[in-house]
């Protein structure tokens, strides 16, 4: 009888292993192997596509020092610029209308569908629509110029005090959708109860939020925090799209993906030369900074998890 108990285990488990595996090879083909050929090959020299000597760090050396500093730390600071942007204004954001949607259960599906629908556009899309309808002479300076709010051309995507904040408010938008189901879904598991109690005993609603509401949505804040910050460190889309490769006005919009493109596909410094031991460089010390990011805002919303 054991011995028929633990042939029977043991085909479950070939059983696992055998569904386990078509998806651990397409991860280790498509993941783990491009990693593994990028840290690879960012320690060699490289001519064209041709890895030559081997340099150990110079690569990395190569990175921070000028010519290449100041593109890096600038497009490095775009990026965290981008993630704190965004991270704030869709979590306070985001928690809001989800406050609103937890009470007013009327419409709320209908809603929910209408702050989801740009999630459902690719950034692509979202890139093209929003630069014809900031180009000069598009929809948004018609509207501007009639409502009497601007006057003259509208330049903002040219200027470089602006660019970066509107790509970011665009990429706001397009996520909006997310951080508000999260946070609705969230609500529906307190009960509302709790929340009733505590109008009884006179707190307002911005107190429910913050001593209620907040500590018991921990989980769900440390989802979207997390998520936004791998999505800011690999901001690509809506800048190549609305900005061009470079980053424009005067890499205003450069992130580390966009620098990492000139580096691998051409346009360093405008002449259209490659530098794939450079690129690849920089690709590790992005993986490096998104990993490490990711880790600690995990273990730090972990600590603060109010367990029930």
């Amino acid at each position: 009888m054991a011995g028929g108990q633990g042939a029977q285990r043991r085909r479950m488990h070939l059983m696992a292993i055998g569904f386990i595996l078509p998806a651990l090879a397409i991860y280790g083909v498509f993941v783990l192997y491009p990693l593994a050929i990028s840290l690879w090959g960012s320690f060699f020299h490289w001519r064209a596509l041709r890895h030559l000597e081997f340099i150990g760090f110079g690569n990395f050396s190569r990175l921070f020092v000028f010519p290449n500093a100041p593109r890096f730390y600038g497009a490095f600071w775009h990026n965290v610029a981008w993630f704190f942007g965004i991270m704030l204004f869709q979590n306070v954001v985001g928690l809001l209308f989800a406050y609103l949607l937890f009470w007013r259960r009327k419409f709320g599906m209908f809603l929910q569908s209408v702050y989801f629908f740009p999630a459902v556009l690719s950034p692509v899309i979202v890139g093209v629509l929003w630069r014809l309808l900031l180009a000069p002479n598009g929809l948004v300076e018609w509207m501007l110029n009639s409502a009497g709010l601007h006057e003259g051309r509208l330049t903002v995507l040219s200027d470089s005090t602006f660019a970066l904040w509107v790509l970011m408010a665009i990429d706001a938008w397009n996520w909006m959708g997310l951080p508000v189901l999260v946070f609705a879904a969230a609500f529906r598991q307190i009960s509302t109860e709790v929340f009733e109690a505590a109008r009884i005993d006179g707190a307002n609603t911005a107190r429910i939020l913050w001593s209620i509401a907040l500590p018991l949505m921990v989980p769900s804040i440390s989802a979207v925090t997390t998520l936004t910050f791998i999505n800011s460190f690999n901001q690509f889309d809506i800048v190549y799209v609305m900005e061009g490769v470079q980053g424009d006005p005067n890499y205003a919009t450069d992130t580390l993906v966009t620098y990492f493109y000139r580096l691998a596909f051409g346009s360093v410094g405008g002449t259209g030369i490659t530098d794939i031991g450079l690129a690849l460089a920089l690709g590790t010390t992005l993986f490096v900074i998104v990993t490490a990011g990711t880790l600690f805002l995990l273990r730090m919303f972990d600590r603060a998890t109010v367990q029930p």
